[in-house]
Parts: structure tokens; C-alpha cells; sequence
């Protein structure tokens, strides 16, 4: 007869709050590129500014692909997925770098919203300005999409394998707190 509790934590839980607590590295920097462990759960310091994160933190699957890559967006969104690399980090980021993050998004939403706005609006108004307000809504649409998607990142990978990401735009602070990748 199994004997499992079913109102114990989950291994998954356990696993996680070893990772938090292992002293195994999971991350060096090299140096303005802070090399992590794929699936690594990094300090609860913010990415940015290396200020404290007060317990605020975001699983995120990151993809990269080489910039010659992202010419196969214009053929077809579907085909740059086979080709571009994925990997899973664990950060954190500060209030001030939240708001940024939140205030980027909610930036890109209402562009969007204004786009439909426009579409919208041009079932009221006479036939010689549909095609604008259709050609305008479209482009603020589209716009509002790069705007919350490019202006909200937090994470800027460079390079991804298997076992690793290597990352951009790191805070120097947040970098000087790993050991460097090139002493033993």
C-alpha cells in the first residue's frame, strides 16, 4: 500500500528550494557577459541594478537565433522557430525595474488598443478615409506589439547552447557579484 502523503510539497517544490540554496555556481562573468546555467536560478538581486528584489522573481524561457536568422520572420514567423535557440532562467528584478517592465507593457497595449481604435472608428466615417484609418490602425497595432515586446525585456541573451546562456545588458554591480569564468 502507498504511504505518499498527498499534503506534502511536491518534489518540484523541493527541487526548486534546493536550487535556490545549492552552493554548486550556476552563473560567471566574462567579461560584460554573464554566462548561466540553462534552467539556473539566479540570486534574488535585480538583473539591472543589483538592488534587492524583495522577493519578486520571473521564470522567463528565452529564445535566440543568429541575426541572419530573423530575415526567415519575413517568409514566415514559423520557420524562424526551428531554427532559433531556447533556454529557462529564474530571475529577479527590483520594484523600480517592475514598474519599468509593467509601464513598457501597458506602453505597447494602448498603442494596439489605439490601433483597433482606429480600425474601428472607420465603419463611422465616410469611405475616402477608411483605407487610411485601416492602413494607420494596422501600422499602430503592429507597433504597439514591437513596443511591449522589445521595450519590456529584462533579459538580453547573446548566445545559447544546451548548458548555458550567455547574457547582455547586466548590471556591472550585478556581474562583480560572480566569479570570473577564466580563473580556476
Amino acid at each position: 500500500m502507498d504511504e505518499s502523503n498527498p499534503y506534502a510539497p511536491s518534489e518540484a517544490m523541493e527541487l526548486d528550494d534546493r536550487r535556490e540554496s545549492e552552493p554548486e555556481t550556476v552563473a560567471w562573468r566574462d567579461g560584460e557577459l554573464l554566462i548561466v546555467r540553462n534552467g539556473a536560478f539566479l540570486p534574488n538581486r535585480c538583473l539591472q541594478c543589483n538592488e534587492p528584489a524583495a522577493g519578486f522573481r520571473l521564470h522567463q524561457t528565452v529564445m535566440r537565433a543568429h541575426p541572419a536568422v530573423y530575415i526567415l520572420v519575413l517568409l514566415g514567423g514559423l520557420l524562424f522557430f526551428l531554427f532559433a535557440k531556447t533556454g529557462q532562467l529564474s530571475f529577479a528584478i527590483c520594484p523600480l525595474h517592475r514598474r519599468k517592465r509593467m509601464l513598457a507593457t501597458l506602453k505597447g497595449w494602448l498603442i494596439g488598443l489605439a490601433g483597433v481604435a482606429f480600425i474601428a472608428s472607420a465603419a463611422f466615417l465616410p469611405d475616402n478615409l477608411v483605407g487610411i484609418l485601416v492602413i494607420v490602425g494596422v501600422g499602430l497595432i503592429v507597433a504597439g506589439g514591437i513596443v511591449g515586446a522589445f521595450a519590456s525585456r529584462v533579459l538580453f541573451p547573446a548566445r545559447i547552447d544546451k548548458h548555458f546562456i550567455w547574457l547582455t545588458k547586466v548590471s556591472p554591480a550585478f556581474l562583480a557579484t560572480f566569479p570570473d569564468a577564466h580563473e580556476p
